[in-house]
């Protein structure tokens, strides 16, 4: 009974930081990625910029020899059906390259997202472990008035003891 009274059992653990110490809440522990392959601006995906293409680009007009300008006479009809799975080959490149253009846009879209994700998540710690260090204060008072609070009782304890 005299050691709860002398405070002894307050010695025996710390049930909260009251003389405004902190542990772990530092830019290294609190900024933590929430995966090794997190989007961030320092560590950006090595295909970040890559493009989704089934074809090579279609980049240039094509050059014919004389010899096949000689033949094409022959290859009229041919050209003609040629012309036409042309201009159906380049309705179908055009709906091709409009489809992989949009799964590029929602691809970038998916990683931006995934980006916007990390800084709200790191921005929600950050907030946390700023109010941590808003108690800091508080803690270290609770602990000094504990203190005061202990010294008086041990005191009054005292002169009881010596009347004794």
């Amino acid at each position: 009974m005299l050691g709860f009274l002398r405070g002894d059992d307050f010695k025996s653990s710390t049930i909260a930081p009251v003389d405004g110490s902190h542990k772990g809440i530092s830019k290294d522990n609190v900024f933590k990625r929430s995966a090794d392959n997190a989007i961030t601006p320092d560590n950006p995906p090595e295909t970040i910029f890559d493009t989704y293409r089934t074809m090579p680009v279609c980049d240039r007009v094509r050059e014919f020899t004389p010899e096949e300008a000689d033949g094409l006479s022959e290859l009229a009809r041919v050209k003609k059906q040629n012309a036409t799975a042309t201009k159906k080959a380049a309705d179908k490149h055009e709906v091709i390259l409009k489809a992989e253009a949009k799964i590029n846009r929602h691809g970038q879209r998916m990683i931006r997202n995934e980006a916007e994700f990390e800084v709200k998540t790191q921005g929600y710690k950050g907030t946390t472990a700023k109010s941590l260090h808003g108690m800091r204060p508080r803690y270290a008072a609770m602990g000094k008035g504990l203190e005061k609070s202990e010294q008086l009782a041990d005191q009054a304890i005292n002169n009881l003891m010596a009347q004794l």
